[in-house]
């Protein structure tokens, strides 16, 4: 199917609702055309406004991926609103403390709201409202307010202006196509930058965004929904093949994964299938995806897309590009840590091979030295994951008398566990003996986020 793109300015959805008004938008329970989507997005922003919201006010919205969740989200990309998503795994007092640190004049949930200096919103998302006229977008107003914990684990408030959206989309496009007979899933949250970024990927491009029921096991609803695109971390591959995942029996196009160390037995496990996954490097920082490509050897994540740009400087990996972000949100402005160049230094280790593919090494703020050594733990987590037990593998130092430092490992298995001598030995057969884990621990209750937070693994086990 070929489609004219939506002008520079124009809402995407307001253009396909004109163009394609019965093509499918999302794919749910009651499937909604683009033409109901607009109608239905009308009707948020008139609420919006007659609640006394204007341009450049931030909404703090407790969202996951439900209908309400994405109609609310893109609201606020026509209304300018600054739309600030809090994870629904948040207890009442965190959400009222991130939304008094990002100063909101409004505060949406689909369960109890917090007390503060906000309004308390209550929307009606099934009322729809005809066109009038044009809905142009303002690409250089912040757009909205992403919370990333980054290696520290206090969070930073990621402003981002809707053209690094808008920017970002197209260029994952030019390497991952979309058109009207695609079907994007929403895995990921919309309180984390991949979640996010679906949607722009999906409504550029006039496709499907198929949302998210856990109510069913996701092999089920891939063998019958029509979804052809998906995201998704390895842990989340990994319980997808535990299921009888075969993409034979999907309309699956392209799987990109990220987000953690890509397990070696997994790609040849999905590649024996005729199924190549593609993998991503990207941060919130970058509007999410900077480079994608093959995974044709540990930590290899391809070429940056376009409108992206990656340097290497003393071994750290620095980003710039149409997709940057605009700053992060400190007392009330916008704090933007660049260089002399406009260079984004990610405290990120890597380097780029000699066809310029980024290689990612890890965290420069996780290194850590045992014995005079220095460990970089996703070097010994790589190993780990390559392992044909281990799904996850998450490497902390602990306090060592005679080292100084020494690793401990938390291992998440996919089958059956293997004795830690076992892994101890996988260890040594390719990397030093002083990179082999003093301690082997459970995988930890994550609560529902994505990743753990190292720095408080580290201390859980200090306690």
């Amino acid at each position: 199917m070929t489609d004219q793109a939506p002008p520079a300015r124009c809402c995407p959805v307001r253009h396909w609702a004109q163009t394609a008004p019965e093509r499918i938008a999302l794919q749910g329970n009651t499937p909604l055309s683009y033409r109901q989507l607009d109608a239905r997005l009308n009707g948020l922003c008139r609420q919006l406004m007659q609640a006394g919201l204007t341009p450049g006010d931030r909404l703090a919205a407790v969202v996951r991926g439900a209908l309400e969740d994405v109609l609310l989200a893109w609201a606020c990309v026509r209304s300018g609103i600054v739309f600030c998503p809090l994870n629904p795994a948040f207890p009442l007092p965190r959400q009222a403390e991130l939304a008094r640190q990002l100063a909101v004049a409004a505060f949406w949930s689909a369960g109890a709201i917090p007390a503060g200096d906000w309004q308390a919103l209550s929307l009606d998302f099934t009322g729809e409202l005809a066109a009038e006229g044009e809905s142009p977008l303002a690409p250089e107003r912040p757009s909205n307010i992403i919370l990333t914990s980054g290696s520290s684990g206090a969070p930073k408030a990621v402003v981002h202006r809707l053209a690094n959206h808008l920017a970002s989309a197209r260029g994952s496009a030019s390497l991952i196509p979309l058109d009207g007979d695609c079907g994007w899933l929403l895995s990921l949250p919309l309180f984390h930058v991949g979640g996010y970024a679906i949607l722009f990927r999906i409504f550029l491009a006039g496709a499907a965004l198929v949302l998210d029921d856990r109510s069913r096991p996701l092999k089920a609803r891939l063998e019958c929904q029509p979804i052809t695109h998906l995201s998704l971390v390895p842990t989340q591959l990994w319980r997808l093949l535990a299921q009888g995942f075969e993409p034979s029996r999907t309309r699956l196009r392209e799987l990109l994964l990220g987000g953690a160390a890509i397990p070696g037995p997994l790609v040849n496990r999905l590649t024996a299938m005729g199924f190549t996954p593609k993998v991503s490097y990207g941060l919130s920082e970058m509007g999410s995806q900077v480079c994608t490509g093959q995974p044709t050897a540990a930590g290899v994540v391809g070429k940056p897309l376009p409108g992206r740009e990656v340097c290497i400087r003393q071994g750290e990996i620095c980003v710039r590009g149409d997709t940057l972000f605009a700053g992060y949100f400190q007392g009330g402005e916008l704090v933007r840590p660049l260089d002399e160049e406009g260079w984004f230094h990610t405290r990120d280790k890597g380097h780029l091979t000699a066809e310029g593919e980024l290689v990612v090494e890890g965290r420069l703020d996780n290194l850590f030295i045992s014995g005079g050594e220095n460990i970089q733990p996703e070097t010994i987590e790589q190993r780990l994951v390559d392992h044909g037990a281990v799904a996850q593998a998450l490497v902390v130092p602990v306090p060592s008398e005679e080292w100084g430092q020494r690793p401990a490992a938390f291992i998440d298995w996919h089958g059956k566990p293997v004795p830690h001598a076992e892994l101890a030995a996988w260890i040594r057969a390719a990397l030093p003996g002083f990179m082999v884990p003093d301690q082997w621990h459970p995988w930890p209750d994550l609560g529902g986020s994505l990743k753990p937070s190292r720095t408080l693994l580290a201390r859980s086990l200090c306690a």
